[in-house]
């Protein structure tokens, strides 16, 4: 049995189906072509990873009164305060500043609203840069009418803003730098203290809409399911020792599975995703999982994604493994579970567990190469399951649970390895979302000294570290 990779790929922590097509590789308007700020809609900053969708991540400041909205995955903006949608940043903008001044029926939205701190037309005129397209400064641009997405972008504004920008991103240098791709190095903010309550404003990767959460919630805390709760919020697992049980199976990973899976998810700023194939043992109830199967497809492309499971599955019978598992990325955020991800991991443990003799456990793997809050080098790896609830209790959620595993070191380094890692290299060398290794991340080192070190724990015993680390060079220069 095999999970199925279309409904993993919707369940998780992945784009909706309505923007399975990835971001960066959406052909920009032509770049020979002028084009002024009066078309650029806040779903299209959203389709290219400049904004993403949030609570309170919009405000605007009007007669000495802050007002908060939420910024919708359709790129409408809701006001909780009265409950109404808005077409656009001119729309909402003049609806509050009738409330406060009823004389006033006009107004540019993109120059009062705020996004996370930053002006939007702000945020427009960068996103012009960065997808390099010359636009003019249309002075007649200001929205004057009332519901037309529009904004002018003054570079005479621009300037200052950026200086502030810069300025504020100074008080970062204790922290390793994220590793963001050019479209979204702007959007950097203070990083919160990962026990302080106020999340405040931060950095947020480009995560296909979802927002980037380093606040992880006590399970406790989440009470009965809810639709108006957020998928993406991170929960802490438990200990089956906290909860007086004992952990239903034991499993063990091999050092080349690891290396696979913490190499494809230090390639890229966007969530990746992959399967564990491996061997389960009903009579000792333990699993041994052998190798990782990353899928090189961008998540949520059902047409491509089709394909590449096919081609995992042929490969995972032709060496008698079995599915086991899944992992995927959580590129700067702690390896705990959304709640997303525990969705899915309950879906996939229903679906391979079978019947009686025929049962076979599924485990999930989450690993965060780039935990903003960590200035080590090792990558996070969690492992997890879900206790499902009592059937009295079905409106609660499932419980994710910290899974132990041992790893055993492989003798040697496969061919098979080899090729996989030079597969990923190749897959992502030209995409915008690649990490740039060459970077600057943590004091004196770089993103790829930072990928060496991580790596360097899984090295087989037969593999020198400098031979490895040579190949690891030739791949990616």
């Amino acid at each position: 049995m095999t999970i199925d990779r279309k409904s993993m790929l919707k369940d998780d922590d992945t784009l909706s189906e309505a923007d399975s097509t990835d971001s960066f590789s959406t052909s920009p308007p032509k770049k020979e072509k002028a084009v002024t700020g009066r078309g650029v809609t806040l779903g299209m900053l959203m389709a290219d990873g400049v904004m993403e969708a949030g609570e309170g991540c919009l405000t605007i400041e009007y007669l000495g009164r802050k007002f908060t909205a939420d910024l919708m995955e359709n790129g409408k903006i809701f006001w909780p305060q009265e409950s109404q949608v808005f077409n656009s940043p001119s729309a909402w903008a003049i609806h509050i500043k009738s409330i406060l001044n009823p004389g006033k029926r006009s107004g540019c939205g993109w120059s009062s609203v705020k996004y996370k701190g930053m002006k939007l037309d702000m945020v427009k005129s960068q996103w012009f840069r960065n997808m390099k397209i010359p636009y003019l400064d249309d002075e007649n641009s200001h929205d004057n009418s009332s519901l037309l997405e529009n904004g002018s972008d003054s570079p005479s504004r621009l300037a200052g803003s950026e200086a502030d920008e810069e300025e504020a991103l100074k008080g970062d240098e204790k922290r390793p730098h994220p590793p963001v791709s050019e479209v979204t190095r702007h959007l950097k903010r203070k990083i919160p203290d990962e026990n302080d309550n106020d999340t405040g404003e931060h950095y947020r990767k480009r995560s296909g809409g979802y927002p980037m959460h380093t606040k992880v919630v006590q399970y406790s805390s989440l009470g009965k399911k809810s639709e108006n709760r957020d998928p993406s919020i991170l929960v802490k697992c438990l200990s089956f020792k906290e909860q007086g049980k004992l952990q239903p199976f034991t499993f063990s990973i091999t050092t080349n599975c690891l290396l696979i899976v913490d190499f494809h998810c230090h390639l890229t700023t966007s969530e990746v995703l992959g399967y564990l194939a491996g061997k389960w043992d009903p009579e000792s109830q333990h699993m041994s999982i052998l190798q990782a199967f990353p899928c090189r497809c961008r998540l949520g492309d059902q047409s491509g994604g089709a394909s590449v499971e096919a081609d995992i599955q042929r490969s995972m019978r032709s060496r008698g493994l079995q599915l086991v598992g899944w992992y995927h990325s959580h590129p700067c955020s702690p390896a705990q579970p959304s709640l997303r991800d525990i969705a899915s991991q309950m879906d996939h443990q229903l679906k391979l567990k079978g019947d009686g003799m025929s049962y076979q456990p599924c485990v999930a793997l989450i690993c965060a190469p780039y935990n903003l809050h960590k200035a080590t080098k090792d990558s996070q790896m969690k492992a997890f399951w879900v206790m499902p609830p009592a059937e009295d209790k079905a409106s609660l959620y499932g419980m994710p649970m910290d899974m132990t595993f041992s790893c055993q070191q492989d003798i040697f380094l496969t061919q098979e390895v080899l090729a996989e890692m030079k597969h990923l290299v190749e897959y992502y060398k030209d995409c915008s979302d690649m990490v740039q290794l060459k970077e600057k991340w943590f004091e004196g080192d770089t993103f790829l000294d930072k990928l060496k070190g991580s790596l360097s724990k899984k090295f087989p015993k037969d593999r020198s570290d400098k031979r490895l680390l040579d190949f690891i060079d030739s791949i990616l220069s």
